[in-house]
């Protein structure tokens, strides 16, 4: 991941200050329409605001940025990643067909170069509750330092990143989805996000919750974007329930241990 400009994080230094008690207003746009609810961020971790040490906010500060083992983090983010074995009897899986533009955009939405890593990140196959209606697909990235990973958890608390996030799925329609989420020809309608409250796994957790309204209000699809992050590892998981939202019984169960085996 390449070192954040410091333009941003004195602006996130000061915004996140006030994430918790921030509210976010809805924007008003051609098309479908997104709004967004806010509710209060789970103060799960130290990553719920953003690091305000000298060094971090500083615009007179200059470091060299650390080598990274490109080769041996990757190596070490594909281990990392979830299998079928972690699943439930009757889950199955098969290759992941999830293009890189929904987390390019949530990326985009915090203001880094990448949601796991820039340079030494893996994805996992996709994995299929036994009726379906459940796809969990997992990114695994080791950054160059704890504090890249870090700066990423601190950026999800910006209160303008609901609305970023469903303004991106909005414009993205129904290619922001799974194969076989929507029906050949079919639209997205009202796009509403709001953060939601896990429970706690490794160094910190956050999660934001993106319900989907089709066009002709045959069905509501919620995903829920779950990052997580031990050490300079992230863990960036997606739940996309096709016929309910995820219970977050469920997704606490599978966001564990993906966090438990990030390589610190």
């Amino acid at each position: 991941m390449r070192t954040p400009t410091r333009t941003l994080v004195a602006a996130l230094a000061g915004t996140l200050l006030i994430a918790a008690c921030g509210s976010d207003s809805d924007d008003s746009t051609d098309g479908p329409a997104t709004t967004v609810t806010e509710t209060t961020t789970p103060e799960t971790t130290s990553d719920t605001t953003p690091e305000t040490t000298e060094a971090a906010v500083d615009d007179t500060t200059t470091t060299e940025a650390p080598s990274q083992d490109v080769e041996a983090d990757t190596a070490a983010a594909e281990a990392a990643l979830l299998t079928l074995a972690d699943f439930p009897d009757g889950w199955t899986e098969a290759p992941s067909d999830a293009g890189t533009d929904v987390e390019d955009r949530l990326a985009e939405c915090i203001g880094v170069d990448s949601l796991t890593s820039a340079d030494a990140s893996a994805t996992s196959a996709d994995f299929f509750s036994p009726d379906g209606n459940l796809v969990v697909v997992e990114s695994v990235g080791v950054n160059a330092t704890e504090r890249d990973a870090r700066f990423v958890l601190a950026g999800i608390t910006d209160p303008e990143v609901p609305a970023c996030v469903a303004a991106a799925y909005t414009e993205l329609g129904a290619a922001a989805l799974g194969t076989g989420a929507v029906a050949d020809g079919a639209s997205i309608g009202e796009v509403t996000a709001s953060r939601l409250a896990v429970g706690a796994a490794g160094d910190a957790t956050q999660a934001i919750r993106v319900e989907i309204v089709l066009a002709d209000g045959s069905s509501t699809i919620t995903v829920d974007h779950v990052v997580a992050r031990s050490g300079r590892s992230i863990a960036a998981l997606t739940f996309e329930g096709r016929a309910e939202p995820t219970a977050v019984e469920t997704i606490d169960s599978i966001t564990e241990p993906a966090a438990s085996r990030l390589p610190a």
